[in-house]
C-alpha cells in the first residue's frame, strides 16, 4: 500500500467514521431481535430443526379439537425430538441445504429455545460478511481503502440488517459466497495444494448452505475458463480437482434430492407460474436500492408502476445527455428538453406522486445512476480478470434464474433473498469507484455521497427498528394488523384449514395468549363454535371454504382485513369474522 493511501486510510477522521458506522450497524441488527415478525419461512425453520416434519405438525393439529398457543409453540421445541428426528424433517425439505438447520439445532440445544436466541445465529453469521467481504476486496484490489469502505457500506445495509435478523440462511449464505470467492483468488494467486484445498473447503460450505452455490462455482469456473491463458493450464487442473472434491463431498445430499426428487419439485411449485416481466424488472431494481437504502414510499403507490418509471426515467436521461453533449444546435437542444420533460411529466400522470414518493424516486434515480456508472468506471480503470470475476459473480443468479422463469414461465426471480450474487457485486463496485474517486484530485463531491450513503442507511434501518420490511416477510407482513383486530376480543377462536397451519404458528406470536386455535378441513362443521366465542376468525379461507359457509343461511361471513397487493404473484393473508344470524 502507498504512503498517500496508508495516510487516506488512518486518518483519524475516517477511522472513527468507519468505527462508528460498523458499531450502528451492530446495534441494528441486536436490536428488537425478537419484536419483528416470524413469518411462515422461520416457522419452517423452527417446526425442522425440532425435529417435525410441516406434513407431521399439520397432521397433529387436525386431529386435535381446540389448541392454545403453547401447543403451537410445541412443535418448536428443539428437546422434544432427537438429532436424527431433525435430519429426517430436513430430507422432506431436500431444496435447502442442511447446514444451517443443523447449526441452529445446535445453537437452540446450547442457548435456549426463544426466538431471540433463534435468530441470534443469523446475526453472528451476519457479523462474519464484514472480514469475509475486506478478504474478498483485498484479493480483488489490494487497496485498503476500498476494502473499508465496502464493510462499511455493508454494515448498515438494511437489507443485509434485516435479514441478519431472520432464521434463515441467507446470511450464512452470504458468508460462503464471500469465502469461495476469496478463497478462489488467494488460490490463483499461490497456486498450492494447501490454497485449492481451503477452496474446496469453501465450495463445501456453500454447498451444503444453498443450492444456489452450485451456479455462483458455475460461473467462477466460466471465469477462470475465459481468463487463464494456455501458460496456466495447472491453475485449471487444480480448479477442477478442488470442484470434484467439493462435490463429491456433497454427494450425500445430492443422493437425498435424488430420492426426494418429487418433493423438490412440489415443495418450489411457488416458482413456476405466474411470470410477470414487470414484476421481475421491479425486483432486480429495488434489490439494487436494498443495499444502501430502503426507501420509503405512500401506502397508494405501486412500487411495480413506480421501478419501471425509475428504468424509464433513468435510460431517457442517460440519453438526453448523450444527445445534449453531441448536438451544437441550440435549437436542437432546448426541443430535446422539452420533449423529454414533457415526456417525463406526462409518465408521472399515470403514476401516484405524492411528496414521500418523490424524494424516494429521486434518491432512486441517483442510486441507480451510481451503480450504473460504477460498473462502467470499474471495467475501464481495472485489469479484466478483476472486473470480469464481478460481472460473473453478478450474473451467477440473476442469469440462471431469469432463464428458468422465461421457461417455467415462473418467478423465481421475484424473490431479493436469491439475488445476493448480484448485490454484492454491485456493493463491491461501487465501494471501488467510490475509493478510487476519494483518492481523486477533486474528493469533496464524493465524500458527500459517502456521507448520503451512511446517512440513508441510518434512516433506512430506524424505520425498519419496529416494522419489519414487506420485500422479506412476504405474506405476513400483515400480521400486526391481523393481530390487532383479533387482541381486541375477549374470547376470540381463529380458524385455519390445514394449508394454513403454519400462518396460524406465525400469528400466534403476535396474539395474546388467551385466543384459542382450531385448525380444520374445507368441510368442517363450525357452527359448534359460534355460541363458545365472542368472536370466531377465519384466517384466509379458501373459495372452496367461503362458499360453502355462505350457502349455510344460519352464518354471515364478513371479511374484516384485506391486505394491499402489489403483485399477481402475492399470496397475501386476509382476515374474515364468522357470526351466527339471529331470526
Amino acid at each position: 500500500m502507498s504512503h498517500k493511501i496508508h495516510q487516506l486510510v488512518f486518518k483519524p477522521a475516517p477511522v472513527f467514521s468507519l468505527i462508528t458506522v460498523v458499531l450502528l450497524g451492530l446495534f441494528f441488527r441486536w436490536t428488537n431481535l425478537s419484536d419483528q415478525v416470524f413469518w411462515v419461512d422461520e416457522v419452517a425453520t423452527a417446526v425442522r430443526v425440532s425435529g417435525y416434519t410441516i406434513a407431521e405438525v399439520t397432521s397433529d393439529l387436525l386431529q386435535q379439537d381446540l389448541v392454545e398457543r403453547d401447543t403451537l409453540l410445541f412443535y418448536q421445541t428443539v428437546t422434544s425430538r432427537t438429532l436424527s428426528d431433525s435430519l429426517n424433517a430436513l430430507t422432506k425439505s431436500p431444496e435447502h441445504a442442511p447446514l444451517y438447520f443443523l447449526l441452529t439445532r445446535f445453537w437452540l440445544q446450547w442457548w435456549g429455545n426463544s426466538l431471540g436466541i433463534l435468530r441470534s445465529l443469523s446475526v453472528c453469521f451476519s457479523l462474519l460478511i464484514l472480514p469475509c467481504l475486506y478478504w474478498l476486496c483485498q484479493e480483488l484490489f489490494q487497496r485498503s481503502q476500498i476494502s473499508w469502505l465496502s464493510v462499511g457500506i455493508m454494515s448498515i445495509s438494511p437489507f443485509y440488517v434485516a435479514y441478519a435478523q431472520e432464521a434463515r440462511p441467507y446470511s450464512l449464505w452470504t458468508v460462503t459466497i464471500l469465502l469461495m470467492g476469496a478463497s478462489f483468488f488467494r488460490a490463483i494467486r499461490l497456486n498450492s495444494k494447501l490454497a485449492w484445498a481451503l477452496h474446496s473447503f469453501c465450495l463445501i460450505l456453500g454447498f451444503y448452505t444453498s443450492l444456489f452455490s452450485l451456479y455462483v462455482a458455475l460461473f467462477q469456473g466460466l471465469y477462470l475458463l475465459s481468463n487463464i491463458t494456455k501458460q496456466q493450464l495447472s491453475i485449471i487442473k487444480n480448479y477442477l480437482l478442488s470442484l470434484v472434491i467439493a462435490l463429491l463431498a456433497f454427494t450425500p445430499w445430492i443422493w437425498v434430492i435424488i430420492n426426494h426428487l418429487n418433493l423438490l419439485q412440489d415443495n418450489t411449485s411457488w416458482m413456476r407460474g405466474n411470470f410477470n416481466l414487470g414484476d421481475i424488472i421491479a425486483v432486480y431494481i429495488g434489490t439494487n436500492l436494498l443495499i444502501f437504502g430502503d426507501l420509503p414510499l405512500s401506502e397508494n403507490s405501486n412500487p411495480v408502476e413506480i421501478a419501471i418509471a425509475l428504468v424509464v426515467i433513468v435510460f431517457s436521461l442517460l440519453a438526453v445527455i448523450k444527445l445534449y453533449r453531441r448536438w451544437q444546435n441550440k435549437l436542437l437542444k432546448f426541443n430535446l428538453l422539452l420533449v423529454t420533460s414533457s415526456f417525463i411529466f406526462l409518465l408521472t400522470k399515470y403514476i401516484y406522486l405524492d411528496w414521500t414518493t418523490i424524494i424516494g424516486a429521486l434518491v432512486a434515480i441517483g442510486i441507480l445512476s451510481l451503480s450504473a456508472y460504477s460498473l462502467y468506471y470499474l471495467i475501464i480503470k481495472t485489469n479484466r480478470d478483476r472486473w470480469l470475476y464481478i460481472v460473473c459473480l453478478m450474473l451467477s443468479l440473476p442469469l440462471p434464474l431469469l432463464v428458468a422463469d422465461i421457461i417455467n414461465q415462473g418467478q423465481s426471480s421475484t424473490a431479493p433473498r436469491y439475488l445476493i450474487p448480484l448485490q454484492l457485486g454491485i456493493l463491491i463496485a461501487v465501494a471501488y469507484t467510490v475509493a478510487s474517486k476519494l483518492d481523486s484530485q477533486q474528493p469533496k463531491f464524493w465524500r458527500l455521497i459517502v456521507i448520503a450513503f451512511i446517512l440513508l442507511g441510518i434512516f433506512s434501518n430506524m424505520r425498519n427498528l419496529n416494522v419489519s420490511p414487506f420485500y422479506q416477510k412476504g405474506r405476513n407482513i400483515n400480521n400486526p394488523a391481523i393481530a390487532k383486530i383479533i387482541n381486541k376480543s375477549n374470547s376470540a377462536l381463529v380458524v385455519v384449514e390445514s394449508s394454513e397451519a403454519m400462518d396460524a404458528i406465525s400469528l400466534a406470536y403476535s396474539l395474546r395468549s388467551e385466543v384459542k386455535y382450531k385448525v380444520i378441513t374445507s368441510k368442517e362443521n363450525l357452527t359448534l363454535y359460534l355460541n363458545k366465542f365472542e368472536h370466531v376468525f377465519l384466517l384466509k379461507p379458501s373459495t372452496q371454504l367461503k362458499q360453502r359457509l355462505n350457502q349455510e343461511p344460519q352464518i354471515k361471513l364478513q371479511q374484516v382485513y384485506k391486505s394491499k397487493v402489489f403483485s399477481a404473484n402475492e399470496f397475501p393473508l386476509d382476515l374474515w369474522s364468522l357470526d351466527q344470524v339471529r331470526n
